[in-house]
């Protein structure tokens, strides 16, 4: 009888024969493991079959186009990236595709939600270069914004310098125009007209659009932060308060390392609190930053806003006037106990 090399005569049997709690917990972990596998091949056969679903009705709406069939297609498009959005194969694609068939309906802006939803969730994808491209077009052919359209376009030309597309790309610009940053910067400093002492909205406007595609656009730049740090105080400053909010959650969520993230942070839960009245959404906003950022310049501020949230001018008065108070007790004891 064949002996395995390293096992005395007479042990083999507890390599072949497993006690039966062992027995119970392999039989167990083999139940998972099928239900597991059940519950991926369901899985993949709705996957496959909403795609072949979309399949028929793209080739429907190429042969026969019609409203009622593009509208639907569009459904499938937007179910499709829901219910599988780390499908970096087929979501970033659809997503493409909705947007080119959005187009057709001279549905523009629909067009640009889609376009920045595939570049922003599938940067790596193949296409994000053509996806740039048209996200300019669109811009500069269609809503007639050749600011945003220049800012697509020259921040192509840095993310993927050796595509064809950055080749289109560069020839759709003026040749005297100023490198992407500096044109930026220039749409800040000038939102203030000095001769009017007035926020000038259209420049202010192209200022937040260029700043957010170029964050979008160019998401590993170490200039990205700052700009999106400076458009979100222009968002608040012409009260466009759900932007500002956006604006700072990216800052947030994408550059948590940039020196005025806490600032950022701080900055949402005051634009809920102060600006927008929403304060259950400013109150766990206050508490993140209090708990993550203990001995910044602010933890007090938040504090104190957390302590009056909803509270009226009058109360808010009173609770200062109490802290004075109690402050000022605080000193007198200690001032006795040293004497």
């Amino acid at each position: 009888m064949f002996i395995a090399r390293g096992i005395r005569k007479g042990e083999l049997h507890k390599f072949v024969a497993p006690n039966k709690k062992t027995h119970i917990m392999s039989t167990k972990a083999l139940g998972i493991l099928l239900m597991a596998a059940l519950f991926l091949s369901a899985c993949n056969t709705e996957q496959k079959k909403l795609q072949e679903e979309i399949t028929k009705l793209e080739k429907a709406v190429e042969e026969n186009p019609n409203p009622t069939d593009a509208d639907e297609l569009l459904r499938l498009y937007q179910e499709y990236v829901v219910q599988y959005p780390g499908d970096a194969t087929y979501s970033p694609r659809y997503l493409y595709r909705a947007a080119a068939l959005q187009y057709r309906q001279n549905r523009f802006s629909s067009a640009i939600n889609n376009l920045n939803q595939a570049i922003s969730g599938y940067y790596e994808d193949a296409n994000t270069p053509q996806s740039m491209l048209f996200l300019g077009d669109v811009y500069q052919d269609n809503m007639r914004n050749e600011e945003s359209a220049h800012t697509v376009h020259q921040a192509l030309i840095q993310a993927f310098p050796n595509s064809e597309q950055a080749a289109l790309a560069a020839k759709k610009l003026p040749d005297s125009l100023p490198s992407l940053e500096q044109r930026i910067n220039d749409l800040g400093t000038n939102m203030f007209d000095d001769s009017t002492k007035r926020f000038d909205y259209r420049t202010g406007n192209n200022f937040i659009i260029s700043s957010e595609l170029y964050a979008m656009l160019l998401p590993k730049s170490e200039e990205a932060p700052a700009i999106l740090y400076k458009a979100g105080d222009a968002a608040r400053s012409i009260r466009s308060f759900n932007k500002a909010l956006e604006l700072y959650g990216k800052i947030t969520a994408n550059y948590p390392d940039y020196e005025k993230a806490p600032m950022a942070l701080f900055l949402q839960a005051f634009t809920y609190d102060s600006d927008l009245r929403r304060y259950e959404e400013a109150k766990p906003l206050y508490e993140q930053f209090i708990a993550k950022y203990p001995t910044h310049d602010f933890a007090d501020d938040a504090q104190a806003s957390l302590d009056n949230l909803g509270k009226s001018d009058e109360e808010i008065l009173r609770y200062f006037e109490d802290k004075s108070k109690e402050a000022e007790a605080a000193g007198i004891k200690q001032a006795t106990e040293v004497e």
